[in-house]
């Protein structure tokens, strides 16, 4: 055990997964509270939309994904509150052009589609030491703007309007919540990809409400849960030869059922 982790790509694995595992869960208590579930399907079609660009045209695919998918945040939070529509119609429109551009770059440019797809269960041990740097300063940011602006999140998750009435700017902390989302979303599908993300985003989240009795109990429990999922779900992988992000999903949906069964008894 202590061999492999002497290897680059297993240290920077579990550096990665430790400190996705421990920050990333914020944003699922975001996308709980605000009822935004929709939103992380349209950025996992912006994903693979990126991927495939990425790939027709030799661009970095970390950078393009993450790029692509600020710009349909951006574009869809912008037309939901000028068209007095909710987000979630929106999501839907940017989920059917994004895969259907996405099918249309990979068959013109002959791009391989498993290259493509590959971002639906992610590439854990093939990061790079920059994208390592990169994921712990946002991780680092994120945990910052929690800390930071707390007490004005607190009023804007109980009522946006009572917020707003109170001089919160609300429309500055729905368009950060929202942008630091289609972050997350990108840097978590490259971690452990599309189809697993939720054991890091929402999993820990909804296991944290189960016992917490405030917002920030739910933030710190979340944070610990998707903390322990990841080290523990990388350590089993590791012993079971199995793939990492499965290991956190299992491990993650084991406790999730457990704790429901106990606190239905």
């Amino acid at each position: 055990m202590l061999e492999l982790l002497a290897l680059s790509p297993i240290l920077k694995g579990l550096i990665l997964l430790t400190v996705a595992g421990i920050s990333f869960p914020i944003t699922g208590v975001y996308l709980l509270r605000l009822n935004l579930l929709p939103l992380r399907f349209m950025l996992m079609h912006g994903a693979i939309l990126g991927g495939a660009v990425a790939l027709a045209f030799s661009w970095n695919p970390f950078v393009t994904t993450i790029t692509l998918n600020l710009l349909f945040v951006l574009f869809m939070t912008k037309a939901s509150r000028s068209l007095r529509k909710d987000a979630g119609y929106m999501s839907s429109f940017f989920m059917v052009i994004s895969i259907s551009l996405a099918f249309i770059l990979v068959y013109r440019f002959n791009v391989q589609a498993k290259d493509t797809l590959s971002l639906l269960w992610g590439s854990l041990y093939t990061s790079t030491w920059e994208e390592v740097v990169a994921v712990i300063v946002f991780s680092s940011l994120l945990i910052l703007f929690q800390l930071f602006y707390y007490r004005k999140l607190q009023a804007f998750f109980f009522d946006r309007e009572i917020a707003y009435t109170s001089g919160v700017n609300e429309r500055f902390l729905y368009y950060a919540i929202v942008l630091l989302t289609a972050l997350t979303v990108a840097m978590a599908m490259k971690i452990i990809g599309a189809l697993l993300l939720d054991a890091l985003l929402l999993l820990p989240a909804l296991i944290a409400t189960f016992h917490a009795k405030s917002l920030r109990g739910v933030l710190v429990w979340s944070s610990l849960w998707g903390g322990l999922f990841a080290v523990g779900g990388f350590f089993l992988a590791l012993v079971f030869d199995i793939p990492a992000s499965s290991a956190i999903a299992v491990l993650a949906s084991i406790v999730f059922l457990v704790i429901l069964i106990v606190r239905r008894k």
